[in-house]
């Protein structure tokens, strides 16, 4: 009996793993902010995804060493080049930029991370979305996933932002039903 058990344990979880297709560390992170995995990926996918290609195969996969600047998006090789963007914006003084996996505008987010090099670590941006997607899940008005990722996007309550937020969710939703 205790063969059994010690099977389901040690396995099961992997088993689990492979039918969900979130990779582990976005399941971690959203365990520990307690925001739905599959959701939380799909809008990470929505924020920060690239394409790539391995063996012939096309995916579309989060990118790390991501900044949207003013509606452009900028694909960096490494954490250094994003980061260095980012610091010339930031010199500038410009801090309306988005950065890494969750897309994190720097204007409104820089007190989640203790620097400009620390927002461009995988953990520690996937920490501060899914806490800030938590937090806009915890908002009366956006009581419910669904209405949280449009507050994600745009917690604003002008009805511009309510229609760019819709529009918002339903490219996630679409990307949250192929996951």
């Amino acid at each position: 009996m205790w063969r059994i058990l010690f099977f389901t344990l040690l396995y099961l979880p992997s088993l689990v793993m492979a039918e969900v297709k979130v990779p582990l560390m976005y399941q971690l992170v959203a365990e520990e902010s307690r925001v739905p995995a599959k959701l939380f990926y799909a809008l990470i996918l929505n924020e920060s995804r690239s394409l790539t290609t391995n063996n012939n195969v096309k995916k579309s996969l989060p990118w790390p060493w991501t900044i949207n600047h003013r509606g452009k998006s900028h694909f960096f090789s490494s954490r250094e080049k994003a980061f260095q963007y980012a610091k010339s914006l930031v010199a500038k003084n410009d801090s309306s930029f988005d950065v890494g996996l969750g897309q994190m505008n720097w204007r409104w987010h820089k007190d989640r991370f203790n620097s400009l090099w620390d927002a461009f670590e995988p953990y520690k941006n996937l920490s501060a979305a899914a806490a800030h997607f938590r937090e806009q899940y915890e908002r009366p008005e956006c009581n419910k996933w669904e209405l949280a990722v449009g507050c994600y996007h745009r917690p604003g309550q002008r009805y511009k932002d309510k229609q760019i937020a819709q529009n918002y969710t339903k490219r996630v939703i679409k990307l949250w039903t192929k996951i």
